[in-house]
């Protein structure tokens, strides 16, 4: 199925906006919890969703490292190959200016 840019572009921000809330949230309840004590936590309803929260932000964070650890390595590679002059190693009795007379 063929996308045009417009139609990508408003998938990714959506998905962006997705992270970013699911992140924030899962900071936001985690810290509002942080004193929560409970005998049973099999059951209990605040602890199962810390649990969430936790692997979640968990997964965000691998993922942040491998994107930015894939962010680095190709900027290194376009940093080198924009640097790089072309010179030409085939010579000739011109471009090492012999006399050519008899």
């Amino acid at each position: 199925m063929y996308m045009n840019k417009s139609h990508s572009r408003i998938i990714s921000m959506v998905a962006l906006v997705a992270t970013i809330f699911v992140m924030l949230f899962s900071v936001a309840y985690s810290s509002g919890h942080v004193n929560h004590h409970c005998n049973d936590s099999a059951d209990c309803p605040i602890c199962s969703m810390l649990a969430q929260c936790e692997s979640s932000l968990k997964s965000l964070g691998t993922g942040l490292i491998a994107a930015v650890f894939y962010a680095v390595v190709l900027s290194q590679i376009f940093t080198v190959s924009l640097d790089y002059k072309y010179q030409s190693v085939q010579t000739t009795l011109v471009s090492q200016k012999v006399r050519l007379d008899s």
